[in-house]
């Protein structure tokens, strides 16, 4: 019986999908952990019973470290099991023979693919032969992928794109045999520092071209990034490696909504958060802008340490521009590379040979025919490529209106407005040192924002008129406002900041005032909420983490 839409295949709800995918991999790790270490640990049986599927996981995963933790030796099996060469004969030494070819050097390999430069005996020409990685052990799905590639690009006809001549089985192992480019990857050149513009402009056009025939042919590549671009000793650009390519014409593919196809560093935002139909030709161009701004500033838009926080940035903030990452860069060749990056599609190139076509101009000295986005959609991206900023200005300017209007509408002198306006200015030029302290990545710039924070909170509430229970849930706040930067350490770092300054604050207040209400009270709230808080972001995490690697 077919499902319905809110449901997946097994009839379970996407969110019972995602809590059960976390139980699996928490496990998973576990066992891996337990490899590494020489332990073991047996599989509970209430999630066995739940996951039949795990006990075939764990013996992949126990197969996989014999692997690679023992000599190779002479083993012979095919995916169905009846016989013949097994995958790990892929790790004998070089060169040996494989069918018609002779395996003279490995090339590169990614997640899936193994490439090998190959000799054919009979013609004595190289080829580029890629094969599946530990065969016996790719799924359906990846093998489906592997011969999509072959039949993507086997009809590619361009003079930027790596043709495949032909694709089959040899010994129980797929592969394709694509042509063999002397050069290096794209990746290969970042490692010589910073390209020229005029090289970098040329290499980005070329691929810009290639790109867009990729499109007229109903094709989107969805992992363009610089490991799948080729350049040859001639100083050409060759596009490769099509295994996640769309294909809109009969592709019958079919991607459950929340999965996670591509490279974070370079994919675009509806990409990233597993959006299957919002997936078109415009992941492209954001991917194109991606490459371009990396070889501008020799690092990618978003260049956090993982995957996970490259997509949580992606999602809420804005790349630096490349000028103020290198001074060289041209403000016209900026501008085309941010309107590649920008968040909604519709506000990106519309078509690659529009990008590319740009890029001519800029090449040859002529004017873009790049129209600004308006001073709206301009301080919109300001706010969020710097929202800490942006969110402490506003909370200042609120209070300050606040502040005045109770001022105005007071009938005696208050003599807390003067040093209140004082703090919020003080607070607000530390805020803008803070932010250019993070713009230089300076180690403790964040806790120590915070802690300040917490101190020029309390120095102001200190000074107001008034008791302070209504003040105080400003601390509650400063609580939730530090979860939009994702880490769970920095939210207990203001909660902390939090409980000190407000029990400083009574000390203070206790004083010269009366005491507060229920003092204790208060304080239990903050870490109440502090402890909820960093559940809830390290949650995310962890969901997010579970995603992007389903």
């Amino acid at each position: 019986m077919p499902t319905t839409d809110n449901n997946d295949s097994e009839g379970n709800t996407p969110e019972q999908g995602d809590q059960l995918s976390a139980e699996v991999l928490e496990f998973l790790e576990q066992h891996c952990e337990a490899l590494q270490t020489g332990d073991a640990i047996s599989i509970p049986p209430g999630l066995l019973e739940k996951h039949s599927e795990l006990r075939e996981l764990v013996d992949c995963m126990n197969m996989l470290e014999s692997l690679a933790s023992s000599p190779v030796s002479d083993v012979h099996a095919t995916r169905d099991g009846s016989g013949g060469s097994f995958s790990s004969s892929m790790m004998q030494q070089l060169p040996r023979e494989f069918g018609s070819f002779c395996l003279e050097e490995e090339l590169g390999r990614g997640g899936m693919g193994v490439v090998y430069k190959a000799r054919h005996r009979t013609l004595d020409t190289h080829y580029a032969l890629k094969m599946i990685r530990a065969s016996e052990f790719a799924s359906d799905e990846e093998v489906r992928r592997f011969y999509q590639e072959a039949r993507a690009a086997s009809r590619l006809r361009h003079p930027n794109i790596v043709s495949v001549h032909d694709a089959g089985e040899q010994d129980g192992l797929p592969f394709l045999v694509m042509t063999y480019i002397e050069g290096r990857t794209l990746a290969d050149h970042f490692q010589d520092g910073h390209a020229k513009i005029d090289t970098t402009v040329t290499h980005i056009i070329q691929i810009a071209r290639a790109v867009g025939y990729l499109h007229q042919q109903g094709i989107i590549h969805r992992d363009l990034k610089p490991a799948n671009i080729l350049i040859d000793e001639t100083q050409t650009a060759f596009v490769t490696d099509f295994g996640l390519a769309k294909v809109f014409e009969g592709d019958g593919e079919r991607t459950m909504s929340g999965t996670i196809l591509g490279t974070p560093a370079y994919m675009a935002p509806e990409q990233a958060w597993g959006k299957p139909d919002d997936i078109s030709s415009q992941c492209d161009i954001y991917s194109l802008g991606a490459i371009l701004y990396q070889l501008l500033t020799g690092r990618p838009p978003y260049d956090e340490e993982s995957p996970l926080d490259q997509m949580l940035r992606l999602r809420d903030s804005e790349p630096k521009l490349p000028s103020k990452l290198n001074p060289d860069v041209p403000s016209s060749l900026e501008k085309i590379c941010m309107r590649c990056l920008e968040k909604k599609p519709e506000n990106r190139y519309q078509v690659a040979e529009e990008f590319a076509d740009d890029l001519e101009r800029f090449q040859h000295g002529e004017p873009i025919t790049l129209q600004s986005l308006g001073l709206w959609a301009r301080l919109r991206r300001w706010t969020r490529r710097e929202p800490a900023l942006f969110v402490h200005l506003a909370a200042f300017l609120v209070i300050a209106i606040i502040v005045q209007i109770a001022e105005w509408s007071s009938t005696t002198r208050r003599d807390s407005y003067a040093p209140v306006m004082t703090i919020l200015v003080i607070w607000a030029a530390i805020s803008f040192l803070f932010q250019y302290l993070m713009t230089r990545e300076f180690m403790f710039s964040r806790r120590t924002w915070i802690a300040c924070d917490a101190a020029l909170f309390t120095a102001a509430v200190a000074n107001a008129q008034g008791p302070i229970e209504s003040l105080v849930t400003g601390y509650a706040l400063l609580i939730v406002a530090s979860s939009m930067w994702y880490r769970p350490k920095l939210v207990a770092v203001t909660t902390g900041a939090s409980v000190v300054s407000y029990s400083v604050l009574l000390a203070y207040r206790g004083a010269a005032d009366t005491p507060p209400h229920y003092p204790y009270l208060v304080v239990g709230l903050l870490l109440v909420i502090g402890g909820i808080v960093t559940s809830l972001v390290r949650r995310i995490r962890q969901l997010l983490a579970v995603r992007s690697r389903l």
